[in-house]
């Protein structure tokens, strides 16, 4: 993806990318849905794109037994492939039982 399109279709693709890591239950705001991405009438909730070249943040609940170096290694690497070379901050919120 153009790291210079919309950051709602930027947060979308980055969402649904994350999303599809087998380790990853689902996104989360974090405290009080800070990490979010506001857009006309919706949010994306578990990722935050700022202005091109910003860093993004991913929080993600992972899988009770999930490696987690591994999978925020995982994580921003899918971010990366979307997004370019930006910093990518992933927060992990909580372990659950899939």
């Amino acid at each position: 993806m153009d790291p210079a399109a919309s950051p709602g279709a930027l947060a979308d693709s980055i969402g649904a990318a994350v999303l599809a890591d087998p380790a990853v239950l689902r996104l989360d705001g974090g405290a009080f849905g800070a990490v979010a991405t506001a857009l006309p009438g919706r949010r994306v909730v578990g990722v935050r794109v700022g202005a091109p070249g910003d860093p993004i943040e991913v929080s993600v609940v992972l899988a009770l037994g999930t490696t987690v170096p591994a999978a925020a290694a995982r994580v921003r690497g899918a971010v990366r492939a979307l997004a370019g070379p930006v910093p990518v901050d992933v927060h992990v919120s909580d372990v659950d039982v899939p």
